[in-house]
């Protein structure tokens, strides 16, 4: 299946919490990702680096990769300490990005 395809049917709020996923949303509004590389299983972009507030999508630039492994989503932030890898608001950010692009 490719990632896209997977996304298109996925909620990314369920993944997030809902401060994250409104962060993300507002990265994602404010035109602030970059893709790095895409495949159709895999993606790595760069999201955030904005002005302004957290709740304006402001923040660090954080690199993100997305990708299906055995049929279900994967996902990592430079942002997120090791063994603490959460649906940030830059992995939103980059979901949100793809289902709409």
């Amino acid at each position: 299946m490719k990632l896209k395809t997977y996304l298109a049917a996925l909620d990314v709020a369920s993944l997030a919490t809902p401060a994250n996923f409104g962060y993300g949303s507002a990265i994602c509004r404010r035109n602030a990702v970059e893709l790095i590389s895409e495949h159709e299983t895999e993606v790595e972009a760069w999201a955030g680096g904005l002005d302004g507030t957290v709740k304006e999508g402001g923040g660090s630039r954080r690199r993100v990769h997305l990708y299906l492994k055995d049929g279900k989503l994967q996902h990592h932030c430079t942002g997120n300490p090791k063994h603490h890898d959460i649906f940030c608001k830059h992995c939103v950010a980059v979901a949100l990005y793809l289902q709409k692009n």
